[in-house]
């Protein structure tokens, strides 16, 4: 079973009751949400239910497995939270880039990656670049705020 599957047929367990619990939010019955986690028989679980799984459930397994199966790392986008300060979200970037930068030297100092340092480096990629992110975010946030309001992003 690939690990998107395994991520699928966990997060449908796990969730309370399990899948006979969440299956008719899916329009669905237990038994086939079931089969599709398992993958039996010819009981395939889709994309679309995937997703729905993830909104439903809030759990992102299935699309961190998906990520991770694919050489990728999924970072969630920030919300705008109302507080507009470019230089501390750029500032922020910068701590999050210096701690990325001596992990990646803790790393390589013996010439060998552990599992453990590897792991370390792509949880502070992954905080560079959400990070990174919040800077896209709040510029975006002070781009819409000088357009005219009948020109603005309906939300």
């Amino acid at each position: 079973m690939s690990a998107v599957l395994d991520a699928a047929f966990h997060l449908v367990h796990d969730y309370p009751g399990g899948a006979v619990s969440l299956a008719p939010r899916m329009g669905k019955s237990g038994t086939t949400l079931s089969h599709e986690c398992k993958a039996t028989g010819t009981a395939k679980l889709g994309l679309v239910d995937a997703v729905k799984l993830s909104h439903l459930t809030g759990d992102l397994r299935i699309l961190n497995a998906f990520a991770s199966e694919c050489g990728c790392l999924v970072l969630p986008m920030p919300a705008p939270d109302g507080a507009v300060d470019t230089f501390h979200a750029l500032a922020e970037a910068a701590r999050e880039f210096g701690k990325f930068v001596t992990s990646v030297a803790d790393a390589a100092a013996d010439g060998q990656v552990t599992a453990n340092e590897l792991a370390r480096v792509d949880g502070e990629l992954a905080s560079m670049l959400a990070a990174s992110q919040a800077i896209r975010a709040t510029l975006a946030q002070i781009h819409e705020a000088g357009k005219p309001s009948a020109l603005r992003a309906v939300g």
